[in-house]
């Protein structure tokens, strides 16, 4: 994804929403992953930083892991993430438009 600097705010909010539809989880994700080059290619990836809130969850740790990798092998479009987003938004989901309000 070439966009992921531009995106980056909506790229935090796709995935602490994933996490939360799928582990019925709020977590904030915040220094969980950075935005970087990679050194081989010189295109821009998000690296993980997992802390220990990750890390000691394997399945959270999986599932992000996988959904970090299909944005930085473009299987993940902006078009996807802004509908999925949209999606879960409608459910009424009070406690996920809090995170976000931060």
């Amino acid at each position: 994804m070439e966009k992921i600097l531009k995106n980056i705010n909506l790229i935090h909010k796709y995935l602490c929403i994933s996490i939360a539809d799928e582990f019925n989880l709020i977590l904030d994700l915040r220094g969980e992953y950075v935005p970087t080059q990679n050194i081989v290619s010189k295109k821009m990836i998000i690296a993980t930083t997992f802390s220990i809130k990750v890390v000691s969850d394997p399945q959270l740790k999986l599932f992000l892991s996988a959904l970090i990798s299909e944005i930085n092998n473009g299987k993940c479009s902006i078009d996807f993430m802004k509908e999925r987003i949209k999606n879960f938004e409608k459910q009424g989901r009070q406690e996920i438009k809090k995170l976000f309000r931060q």
